[in-house]
């Protein structure tokens, strides 16, 4: 899995116990091995620049990357030899994501990933989704349905933030509320900071009202859910409202953080999130600030960060999940959660 923040490449050996005696279930699970491998600078730059490129350079990435991921998924493997992965799935570096015109795009060869590893390998995990006229996103519910029965509400901090809700009749309803560590990171290095750790900086400041109205003013947070938003709307119409400001960082790295907060608190109650916990995952976990001030609007509902593997590569383990259903063409990507006309089977199967 490689997010929109560009943190690194987050590496997870999963195993799943499946029962297929009436619908689909997964009696057991577990998290074998992970880590996180941070890309380097020069990495970065090219994924950071993607959706600059020529369609040949464009394709030059492509093959690139996957090559990048196949070593880099060997190495962990020759690290880990009590392994012994039968299939790998790859969610692939996201460019444009416009399911309305039809399509997104996720960069990271599949075929190179399968050379290299002498194993199968799924890639392309949205399209059959946006074909049957969904958003292609989230995927997360996926993971939500099958992994975690004892929850109602999941949150996840990421590039984007978005959850997910298990309706009464079992379906879910989800979505992408807005940008957030790619945010709260690409503000943090207004300041120097590769990111602001613990959410020091951002506790540090101080709230503007008229920033946080500008934000809620933006189109895309009008809209109804099911929805899914493209890295290319955070960063060409989200980020220069926060870039351009002129407040110190620490303020609006304070607003910001508050005005996410009360936003996905506000969908999520909104949309019938009204009990229980929910489940938070992801790097904006680990911001305190970010998860106080969701503990201080988010009531009656309680707040509970993940732990361990599970909190750092749950999206990993979706992936993970996502493309052993495709090989047993299992529904992958739940229609009540994007908007598609069915459940469907996404992906391509690279064969090794």
């Amino acid at each position: 899995m490689s997010g929109s923040s560009l943190d690194g490449l987050d590496l997870a050996s999963c195993t799943f116990q499946l029962d297929r005696q009436g619908p689909p279930r997964i009696t057991d699970w577990s998290i074998d091995a992970a880590t996180t491998v941070p890309y380097p600078g020069e990495w970065k730059d090219r994924l950071r620049r993607a959706t600059q490129l020529s369609s040949r350079d464009t394709w030059q990435l492509h093959a690139d990357l996957g090559a990048y991921i196949g070593q880099r998924a060997a190495a962990f493997l020759a690290q880990h030899p009590e392994l012994h992965p039968t299939l790998v799935g790859c969610h692939g570096h996201t460019t444009f994501h416009e399911p309305s015109s039809g399509y997104s795009i996720q960069l990271g060869d599949g075929a190179r990933i399968a050379a290299a590893l002498d194993l199968p390998v799924v890639t392309e995990l949205r399209g059959a989704d946006i074909a049957a006229g969904g958003q292609g996103a989230p995927l997360a519910p996926v993971a939500d349905r099958y992994l975690f029965p004892g929850y109602n509400a999941f949150l996840n901090l990421g590039g984007i933030a978005n959850f997910s809700l298990r309706q009464a009749d079992g379906q879910f309803i989800a979505g992408d509320v807005s940008g957030c560590c790619q945010i709260l990171d690409r503000l943090a290095g207004l300041q120097g900071l590769p990111y602001d750790a613990g959410g020091t900086l951002a506790r540090s400041g101080a709230y503007l009202p008229e920033l946080a109205a500008t934000l809620t003013a933006l189109g895309y947070h009008r809209q109804p859910y099911p929805k899914s938003l493209s890295n290319q709307w955070v960063v060409q119409t989200l980020w220069p409202l926060l870039r351009d400001h002129p407040a110190a960082v620490a303020d609006r790295l304070h607003t910001f953080t508050r005005w996410l907060a009360h936003t996905i608190a506000q969908d999520i109650k909104q949309l019938g999130g009204a009990a229980g916990a929910v489940l938070v995952t992801g790097g904006g976990a680990r911001n305190t600030f970010l998860v106080d001030s969701l503990s201080a609007v988010l009531p009656p509902l309680r707040v509970e960060v993940a732990t361990g593997l599970t909190g750092d590569f749950k999206e990993a383990a979706l992936i993970a999940l996502c493309a052993l259903f495709r090989q047993l063409e299992l529904p992958n990507s739940l229609a009540s959660a994007t908007g598609a006309r069915h459940d469907t089977v996404n992906g391509a199967l690279h064969a090794a």
